[in-house]
């Protein structure tokens, strides 16, 4: 038995926190994207899976939804106006079910060129996103409303996948400026840009601790993609895999304790989870399908993944502490993937 410990906090929804105007589910909702109607549309489910139902309803292409702090709204990427713009809805509950609706649709950054990858900060309040808008990928941010619109890296290279820390001070990103891909942070209003890595090699995809003590990534530095951690001033970078495979697409569960990545160190790409230190790794998709796109459920019982094990892509979950086991959560005809997880309400 693999030992690990692994602090879980529940979470209790508090509805009347929200005000009245505002009614929240007592189950915790996923979005997704999937193609089973013939275009790839956000999608909403209970955490079991139960309850899907399209929020778009649109011929566009919509893709990376997030969704806010509060629950109350979701930010995704379409092409509906041609490029891919920051499209913004709120979120609305109707029937006797926890079923979504989505309304007061907002374009947030409406200019030629591809915006992508939008993380909501802490507060909700902002949002950035990468931007094509000047023939290179910048950093930009923008309120709910698609005001104080502002460019926060300048540069004549490419930065990309912006993260806000636990408590919004500060952006982690990645940046091809210097030459090769190394990761920066910077404030929120894009002061103070310190370079973190030095390689010759592909330094990408990080982001915060939920505690705001380390920054997890992924380089190849030794030959192959491992999971790295550092401390916020760029010290102690650390290789917790060391695997003779790529490991990839690392992050944390919410209290900090465990993090998911994928792997193909046997032969395919797999999930696995460890302790934070890089001890106890452990596969729990085990499966000669392709598994990837991993993410912890907020409430820390489960993690769920992109898979193709019954033909076409779709959303598993694997239970963590109870049956270990995997279910699959979309069971549609279509491509299912993009998956997201509402926050806990405290």
């Amino acid at each position: 038995m693999i030992k690990w410990v692994v602090l879980i906090s529940n979470f209790i929804f508090i509805l009347s926190c929200f005000g009245p105007s505002q009614s929240y589910p007592t189950s915790q909702q996923i979005a997704f994207v999937s193609s089973r109607d013939g275009n790839f549309e956000i999608y909403s489910m209970d955490i079991n899976g139960f309850n899907q139902v399209n929020l778009t309803l649109n011929a566009a292409r919509e893709k990376y939804p997030k969704f806010s702090p509060d629950g109350s709204k979701l930010v995704f990427v379409s092409d509906r106006e041609g490029d891919y713009d920051i499209f913004i809805m709120t979120l609305e509950w109707y029937g006797g079910y926890t079923r979504y609706k989505g309304k007061n649709l907002i374009n947030l950054s409406s200019q030629l060129g591809n915006d992508l990858h939008p993380e909501f900060s802490p507060t909700g309040l902002e949002i950035v996103f990468e931007s094509l808008q000047n023939g290179n990928y910048e950093i930009y941010s923008v309120d709910t409303l698609g005001n104080d619109k502002s460019n926060l890296t300048q540069s004549s290279g490419q930065d990309r996948k912006p993260k806000f820390s636990s408590d919004g001070e500060y952006i982690v990103f990645w940046s091809n400026r210097d030459g090769n891909d190394e990761i920066y942070t910077m404030t929120k209003e894009g002061l103070a840009l310190t370079r973190l890595t030095s390689n010759q090699s592909y330094d990408i995809n990080p982001r915060f601790s939920p505690s705001d003590d380390k920054i997890i990534f992924e380089s190849n530095r030794n030959g192959n993609f491992d999971i790295y951690t550092m401390n916020l001033d760029g010290t102690d970078q650390i290789n917790l895999t060391n695997s003779n495979g790529n490991d990839r697409n690392a992050s944390f569960s919410y209290n900090g304790e465990i993090i998911v990545f994928e792997s193909d160190r046997d032969g395919n790409k797999e999930v696995y989870i460890m302790n934070k230190d890089g001890s106890n790794q452990l596969n729990i998709s085990n499966h000669d399908s392709l598994d990837h796109s991993a993410i912890f459920s907020t409430d820390g019982l489960g993690v769920t993944w992109v898979s193709n094990r019954d033909g076409n892509k779709e959303i598993y979950l694997y239970e963590l502490y109870e049956s270990y086991s995997v279910i699959n959560l979309t069971k549609s005809f279509g491509s299912d993937e993009y998956i997201t997880h509402q926050p806990n309400f405290e």
